[in-house]
């Protein structure tokens, strides 16, 4: 594995343990390959199915915002996670394709203050997405001491989604909120790691264009150090291979840069058409609710990871134009 594919193996490891990410090529013609992509069809399925009990819920209280509300947060947050999911389904030969690429010399070369940067560039990433992905799991994990704590106390539980049986008995309110819980932790582990591996890719081509541009800044130093090598050769013929060689290193990031945008350019369109509302629907349910209460942290919580889903695409995005 090259130092530049490295900066995104941790958030497809992650991808591929929840079923979103299919195995690298050689691994595929084995029969743990088959057996991987039987779950992750399972995987899209399970989420489907999640989506359309959210969306039953949603018809039958939507004439009590608070209920509505509770539910379409939530709703709106797995579109955009499922919508991200068919991309990775659909478009696996393209997303294989564009890994491909970062293990090519021209993004892995053997200069050590290269290597230095593509090595924090890939450390950064993944300590990045890991503590990115335990916010969501963190907060899902909060998600579910309330309705706990209504079981035990006597109350009535009302799950925000619909399945047609009573789940107020202890047996089946246990099912029901493993149920629950592993479908939301699951999109929230996997919705967070995908926006992760988006942005390192970003990041990968901003570092690549912050090589490119230390190269070109000592091009003729490099072509004097070729000749002390081998003084056989002319000055201007190695200024000019090299020059090409840099030509094809620009190249080959804006490949990568555009090949990101025509795979998921779909996918992040409707993440930021259907982000604000997912935000404001965040932001009247945290209002009715106490400062000190968990269920305050955990909205909070999930809000933050809403915004940083954003910022993100912003953030990245920019850097690469400034480099």
């Amino acid at each position: 594995r090259s130092l530049s594919s490295g900066s995104v193996a941790t958030h497809l490891r992650i991808l591929r343990r929840c079923g979103y990410c299919r195995l690298a090529g050689c691994a595929r013609a084995a029969r743990l390959g088959s057996l991987h992509a039987l779950y992750r069809g399972f995987t899209l399925a399970l989420t489907t199915l999640y989506l359309l009990q959210e969306c039953i819920y949603a018809y039958q209280v939507r004439q009590d915002m608070d209920k509505l509300a509770r539910v379409m947060f939530l709703l709106l947050c797995h579109i955009t996670s499922i919508a991200k999911q068919l991309v990775f389904h659909l478009k696996a030969d393209r997303i294989d394709e564009m890994l491909g690429g970062l293990d090519e010399p021209l993004y892995n070369q053997s200069a050590a203050v290269h290597q230095r940067l593509l090595r924090v560039t890939a450390a950064r990433a993944a300590r990045f997405v890991r503590a990115y992905a335990g916010c969501a799991v963190v907060t899902c994990t909060l998600w579910i001491t309330f309705p706990v704590m209504y079981h035990l106390q006597g109350q009535l539980v009302e799950f925000p989604f619909w399945i047609n049986v009573d789940y107020n008995q202890s047996k089946m309110f246990i099912l029901v909120l493993a149920y629950s819980y592993y479908v939301t932790t699951l999109v929230g582990i996997a919705n967070t790691t995908m926006d992760a591996f988006m942005a390192t890719v970003l990041n990968q081509c901003k570092t690549q264009l912050r090589i490119l541009r230390m190269n070109f800044e000592y091009l003729p130093l490099q072509a004097a150090e070729v000749l002390k090598t081998s003084p056989g050769q002319s000055y201007d013929a190695v200024l000019m291979r090299l020059f090409k060689e840099c030509l094809l290193h620009y190249e080959k990031i804006t490949k990568t840069a555009k090949m990101l945008q025509d795979i998921f350019g779909t996918a992040i369109l409707i993440q930021f058409g259907i982000g604000g509302w997912i935000l404001c629907m965040a932001a009247y349910k945290i209002v009715t609710l106490n400062v000190l209460s968990v269920e305050f942290a955990s909205m909070t919580l999930f809000i933050s990871c809403i915004l940083t889903e954003l910022f993100l695409y912003c953030y990245y995005g920019n850097e690469v134009t400034d480099e």
